[in-house]
């Protein structure tokens, strides 16, 4: 091993397979060692994974892209690695400076040119974000941010407008490069590479395993962190390992292997979903294809690699590095200001991003890895010196608070204040006790409880998910007015059923649904009146067994003389923007009057359904908010003075809930079914009595 750097030629196409970042290129230089297919491979990547990001329906799977630019990254920074530390010509110093080479530069630049977006596009908590975000992801620990920060909370910004989120894939890679070149230097020899072999393909298996085990439990971590990802970069590896030596798969087997390869590649990409369990054992099958078809031309002729080798799909190979650096942030961008992205829209983002990455590759990429500066200047004028600029620069936006050159205006501040309180989620106060799980310590919690101030114990639980949530800002008017109380149980994308609900909700959430309804179940049974409300279109969607499944809850608990309250479903206001109006703070242009809409039939079914169930169950009653908020037919997330009821599509706001509570007792005083709970007869009073004596 050499400390100098190594100006030899290189043996497998330095300026095109060895380059490590998920989105490297290939070099025009003719090389007989060039694998145009590699190139064609990576355009195949990065055109699912761009597709997916503007519309999930085109390639539902599309997401795997980033899978597939792992494994091509396994291969081409292990085999030439291997073939380096075979002939003793490995330089760990070249290694690291060309590293630099290929990958700072056109992230900096997307970096800077987002973060100075952000400051000035986004309102002061979003650019306040994506300038912490920035700082993670200059010192290559962007996917660690993600982890750690992303979807901690219900009603986060979504990820779809978070505009450096692409960039934990790099950080994934650029950690797997920290560890993986130094432990080649302290494992490797040629005689010992069968065992290396079998080494990485168990650490590969392990790495695949974890991933399935763990999903339930910490699906951030699965998704984000090197742990769970490795498995995809070791089976590139494991390619290459297959190749190093000149071993040849027997021409017979070499498009059998290519059309297998094809096969789970495109089946992966078109039938699954973000839905499931993802990575883990279904990572397997797009990145063990990817491996077969990066063996199967390697030294070999055959149908598909010459068609991945179509010069179109080359060429954009070539740029998939900045296609993909530059797709996402103008996506986010977009998102944040008009919500969904259209076929127009998407396609003027993808033609932006294609032009954009041309330029950065032809002015920023190539002269930056082409470079012949030592060590030290690749590393201060490539990565120090602009990420300390940009470093500062981040620092300064989270100091001030993402204000940017707002900082100053306190009319602005002020205006940013009010209309953000008139649309905050029941999430965000302190008696709302929604949970990602719940524990024994929210049965006892004092402040779960809401509604008149009387001595008496709560006589009702108001038991669901967020769509129930919500709803308590209505129910504690009517629970004042009437003289009663009640205690709130929430568990976030959770449905109100005592059955498994493995059915109906997502892997991820699987375990803390489980774990809640077992802690919950025995408070929910010990009150005389259950009122229940979830996103019922949801589940229902998910498996027409829901609904079913539902009742059989609601019948037991209304046999044993509960009062049980269903409350429907709200309507569904497609596109509505909470934050719109303090968007048109900084965009003046914008709309903010959505259009009313009908009732959508999804929720006129399931509230139908929810309705024929009281109407033929004892003790069972339906409300339905429909008619408050969808006056002659058509619902808005406005009430008639124009103020905001909704804090998002399908969901009341807290202010929105309490004035929706007012404007229903005044037009009808309390309504049925809520004028029995403090009354309601069969003694409920003994069963919550005993209730409170067991916590």
């Amino acid at each position: 091993m050499q400390g100098r750097i190594n100006k030899r030629t290189r043996s497998f196409n330095d300026y095109s397979t060895e380059l490590p970042v998920l989105m490297t290129f290939s070099s025009a230089t003719p090389n007989s060692n060039y694998r145009p297919d590699i190139d064609g491979l990576r355009a195949i990547a990065v055109l699912s994974v761009i597709l997916f990001h503007i519309n999930k329906t085109l390639i539902p799977g599309g997401f795997v892209g980033v899978d597939i630019f792992f494994v091509i990254s396994g291969f081409l920074i292990s085999h030439n690695i291997l073939q380096d530390l075979e002939s003793g010509k490995f330089s760990i110093v070249d290694f690291y400076r060309r590293r630099v080479k290929r990958i700072s530069l056109p992230m900096l630049i997307v970096v800077g040119v987002t973060l100075a977006a952000a400051q000035i596009l986004l309102l002061p908590e979003d650019a306040k974000r994506t300038a912490i975000s920035a700082l993670w992801s200059l010192l290559s620990l962007a996917n660690v941010y993600f982890w750690l920060h992303q979807n901690t909370d219900y009603f986060a910004a979504a990820s779809g407008e978070m505009p450096l989120l692409h960039l934990w894939s790099l950080g994934v890679e650029e950690q797997f490069y920290i560890v993986w070149p130094l432990l080649l230097i302290a494992v490797y020899h040629p005689s010992r590479a069968k065992w290396i072999f079998v080494a990485s393909t168990l650490v590969a298996i392990a790495s695949f395993l974890i991933g399935e085990l763990l999903f339930l439990r910490a699906p951030s971590f699965v998704y984000y962190m090197l742990p769970t990802r490795a498995g995809e970069l070791l089976l590139g590896a494991i390619a290459a390992l297959a190749v190093l030596r000149g071993h040849k798969v027997p021409s017979a087997f070499v498009a059998p292997m290519a059309t297998l390869g094809s096969f789970l590649l495109g089946a992966t990409l078109f039938l699954i979903s973000e839905e499931k369990v993802f990575p883990g054992m279904l990572a397997i099958p797009p990145t063990l294809g990817t491996a077969l078809l990066i063996i199967a031309g390697h030294g070999s002729s055959n149908f598909v690699s010459r068609s991945l080798a179509f010069r179109p799909l080359v060429w954009i190979g070539l740029i998939s590095y900045s296609f993909y650096l530059w797709h996402w942030p103008l996506l986010a961008f977009y998102r944040y200001g008009h919500q969904s992205v259209g076929m127009i829209a998407g396609t003027v983002i993808f033609m932006l991003s294609l032009l954009l990455a041309w330029l950065t590759y032809r002015y920023v990429e190539r002269p930056a890895r082409l470079s012949q500066a030592s060590m030290r200047l690749i590393i201060l004028r490539q990565y120090i010196a602009p990420a300390g600029v940009l470093a500062c620069v981040a620092l300064g936006a989270w100091e001030i608070d993402g204000f940017g050159i707002r900082w100053t205006s306190n009319d602005f501040k002020n205006q940013l204040a009010a209309l953000h309180q008139e649309t905050q989620p029941a999430a965000f106060y302190d008696y709302v006790c929604q949970r990602w799980k719940i524990t024994r310590a929210d049965m006892q919690d004092e402040h779960c409880v809401v509604g008149a101030k009387v001595a008496n114990l709560p006589q009702a639980i108001l038991w669901g998910d967020s769509n129930a949530a919500h709803y308590i800002g209505m129910i504690s008017t009517f629970a004042i007015k009437e003289g009663f109380r009640f205690r709130n149980l929430e568990v976030a994308s959770c449905p109100p059923i005592f059955g498994d609900p493995v059915e109906f909700v997502s892997a991820k959430r699987l375990a803390d649904c489980r774990e809640s309804v077992t802690v919950a179940r025995p408070v929910i049974e010990s009150f005389k009146t259950v009122i229940v409300s979830a996103s019922w279109t949801t589940y229902q969607e998910r498996s027409p067994k829901f609904l079913d499944t539902f009742f059989d809850t609601a019948s037991a608990l209304a046999r044993e003389g509960r009062l049980v309250i269903l409350i429907g479903k709200v309507p569904i206001i497609p596109d509505y923007d909470r934050r719109c109006r303090e968007k048109t703070l900084i965009y003046p242009y914008l709309n903010c009057q959505f259009p009313s809409v009908p009732l959508s039939d999804d929720v006129a079914q399931v509230n139908a359904r929810l309705r024929e169930f009281a109407r033929n169950t004892p003790n069972v009653k339906y409300f339905d908010v429909t008619p408050y908020l969808c006056p002659h037919g058509l619902c808005s997330a406005f009430d008639l003075r124009g103020k905001p009821r909704y804090y998002d599509s399908e969901h009341l706001s807290m202010p929105g809930s309490l004035e929706l509570g007012t404007d229903i007792w005044q037009r009808d005083g309390v309504p049925p079914p809520f004028n029995l709970v403090a009354n309601w007869p069969n003694g409920g009073a003994l069963i919550a009595t005993a209730s409170a004596k067991s916590l």
